[in-house]
């Protein structure tokens, strides 16, 4: 286990309400104890170690280690119903927004369809390929727990035909299981969107921006959910741990990409990236993936959600540069572009959403009409160039920035991706024109 001084667990890492402490300060807490408990929805909250409670703020209970962590924890009580188990461990959506995993699966669709997400929708994160790879067989049995749960007939498991070695894995996984079949997907982002996840099943359906997977009969869950969830049922064991990838490039410009297994939910950024500490001069520091994560520091702690940690390069600097900004809904939100925009120097002179999104004008957030299949962004980009834009800054899916590169050289407007500087730190291709194997 890595050693680290505080362990900070954040109230409310889910959907719903906070969790209410259930300890004081000062008291000693064990390795899986049960610490916080959600008034109305929300999700039970674990010492991910043992240690002593220094702090309980409204948003935080802080933890400082024992010098010796032991292996075993406090398990969640027996129960002979696997969606108490669900409950009592705390299990939250490890691949999104985090909506309570009792909640989602507490509603049958008899006869209806279980998709396994095992995109790994972003680009440079890895750990979901990385847990299937090491825990196939526990993952199959999670999987027919919930199909037993929500009362499905089938289940798809939706994963990049890119993955070879996954895909050839799972193959064998499956074998006898004549009610679960893998569904290749295109090496293009956002393949893991649910309703692209739906749209490519063989339920070929294109749910409505404002459907939920329920509307085709369907649950959708994530491979890491399905693993806690194993967990649950068969150790007994809470959430305590979290899968993640780090990434970034080191010294000498090497790049590292590199997935820990179950590090303790609580655990600061900086603890991680102390790990590597030849990582070179950073723009910023990442939680997530390149398209939807969000800037963070090294204080902020590791929740039930975070699949990524990235150090970027540093930005370039374009002072006085006038730039547009092509929005996506799959992506990068205008606040968080023009985030990155200050930190290039630029001064952004007009903005504007993807033709498929579908905008909330009172969250200022947005759903995709078609997710990664683009209807084209000349338009857009004409509009952006009569606002003044001499350069794009776009947050665009696979298939939308291959639109803008139809029309953006024509017109002389250099490309930024919001990806960009977290895919050249670790050695990916950088985001323009869609190559044939992007299709394969």
């Amino acid at each position: 286990m890595i050693h680290v001084q505080k362990i900070t667990l954040l109230l409310k890492q889910n959907v719903g309400g906070p969790a209410v402490p259930q300890i004081e300060v000062g008291e000693h807490v064990d390795r899986g104890q049960l610490i916080g408990k959600p008034e109305g929805l929300g999700a039970y909250l674990h010492a991910s170690v043992s240690g002593n409670v220094t702090a309980i703020t409204e948003t935080a209970i802080e933890i400082a280690p024992d010098a010796e962590q032991p292996k075993d924890f406090v398990p969640i009580p027996e129960t002979d119903d696997n969606l108490e188990a669900i409950k009592l461990a705390g299990i939250v959506g490890a691949g999104g927004a985090g909506f309570p995993t009792h909640v989602k699966l507490g509603t049958p669709i008899k006869g209806g369809h279980l998709l396994i997400n095992a995109a790994e929708c972003e680009p440079v994160l890895n750990h979901n390929i990385s847990r299937i790879q090491t825990d196939v067989e526990k993952i199959i049995r999670g999987i027919e727990y919930v199909k037993e749960i929500v009362q499905a007939k089938d289940v798809q498991i939706a994963v990049k035909r890119k993955h070879v070695n996954t895909v050839a894995l799972l193959e064998e996984a499956i074998r006898g299981h004549d009610d679960i079949s893998l569904e290749l997907l295109k090496n293009r982002y956002p393949e893991g969107e649910e309703r692209a996840i739906i749209r490519e099943s063989n339920l070929k359906t294109l749910l409505k921006t404002t459907d939920l997977p329920s509307a085709a009969n369907a649950v959708v869950s994530n491979v890491e959910t399905i693993y806690r969830i194993a967990q649950a049922i068969e150790d007994r064991q809470p959430v305590i741990t979290k899968d993640i990838t780090v990434a970034g490039r080191l010294q000498g410009d090497n790049e590292i990409t590199a997935v820990h297994k179950d590090v303790p939910v609580g655990i600061s950024v900086g603890a991680m990236l102390d790990l590597y500490p030849e990582m070179a001069d950073y723009g910023e520091l990442i939680m997530g993936g390149p398209f939807t994560g969000r800037r963070t520091d090294r204080d902020a702690p590791v929740t039930k959600t975070t699949g990524g940690i990235i150090a970027t390069i540093p930005f370039p600097q374009m002072k006085g540069e006038k730039v547009g900004l092509l929005a996506c809904a799959c992506g990068a939100t205008p606040v968080r572009m023009q985030e990155m925009a200050d930190s290039m120097g630029v001064d952004v002179v007009g903005m504007q959403w993807c033709k498929n999104a579908v905008v909330n004008e009172k969250t200022g957030t947005a759903k995709c009409i078609n997710p990664g299949i683009c209807p084209g962004q000349a338009e857009k980009v004409l509009n952006l160039k009569k606002m003044g834009a001499h350069t794009l800054l776009i947050g665009n899916c696979t298939d939308c920035t291959n639109t803008v590169m139809g029309i953006a050289p024509k017109l002389n407007m250099p490309v930024y991706h919001t990806t960009d500087f977290a895919r050249r730190a670790t050695g990916n291709r950088i985001m323009r024109h869609m190559l044939p194997e992007n299709d394969q």
